[in-house]
């Protein structure tokens, strides 16, 4: 029976550029140089982890079969990213002109030729997201080391702030002009009902009341909603003007 020493496993380590939340895929080569048939069988420190296509199988003589290996697509950073522990291990075995692959074919107690060979899983990729926090104390030490890039960066925040001004003010400040106008809508309107409830009242108790009276109320109430819808009319020019 011949030996399957000189089967080559490749590549000699698993890379992965890792990213959350997808699957990932990484292959795995034997070259079989000899003349005889090799069985081969690809087993995981972490088999929840990886799906492998195929697992196991034959490799035909001076033939080569290329094996997918996927990890699982993952929520999270692993917490052993830089140092992943994640291992592969490939077995191959001489196969005989008439054997076939079964549960006894990687029997190490019947399989003296059966070689190994350890594939060690690394993770490309950032490690984390970048933190939104700038390094406070960096900048700080560059600035006093730079008095030239001092002076840069308080030009540069003058400029910044001449735009902010030609840009208009703050949305925080229109917010809060936005919020004034319509308190004092609100208060026109609860008015203008108002108003308008004492020119019914009237107008149903007129029979009774002196007339010359009556009129001069009517007309003075009247006069205050007209005024009363002036102004609501012109705040809601002023409001459609100004937000549009």
């Amino acid at each position: 029976m011949a030996e399957a020493q000189a089967c080559e496993v490749l590549p000699p380590d698993l890379r992965f550029r890792f990213a959350l939340n997808k699957q990932l895929l990484a292959t795995i080569t034997i070259n079989n140089p000899l003349s005889a048939r090799v069985a081969f069988k690809i087993k995981t420190t972490a088999p929840k982890k990886y799906v492998v296509r195929p697992s196991s199988g034959v490799v035909d003589a001076h033939g080569s079969v290329s094996v997918q290996v996927i990890m699982q697509a993952q929520k999270e950073y692993p917490a052993d990213f830089a140092n992943c522990k994640d291992k592969f291990m490939v077995q191959t075995t001489a196969l005989g002109d008439q054997e076939q692959l079964d549960k006894d074919t990687f029997l190490k107690e019947t399989r003296k030729d059966m070689r190994e060979a350890r594939l060690r899983v690394i993770l490309e990729g950032p490690a984390a997201p970048p933190s939104p926090v700038p390094e406070a104390n960096e900048h700080d030490a560059d600035t006093a080391d730079h008095p030239r890039a001092a002076v840069s960066n308080l030009g540069a925040a003058t400029v910044a702030g001449e735009t902010s001004r030609a840009r208009g003010p703050e949305p925080s400040a229109v917010s809060s002009e936005n919020t004034s106008l319509k308190v004092q809508l609100d208060g026109l309107l609860k008015e203008r009902d108002e108003l308008r409830r004492k020119l019914d009242y009237l107008e149903l108790q007129g029979g009774g009341t002196d007339k010359g009276a009556a009129g001069s109320v009517d007309q003075a109430l009247k006069f205050r909603v007209s005024i009363v819808h002036i102004i609501l009319v012109a705040i809601i020019a002023f409001l459609v003007g100004h937000y549009t």
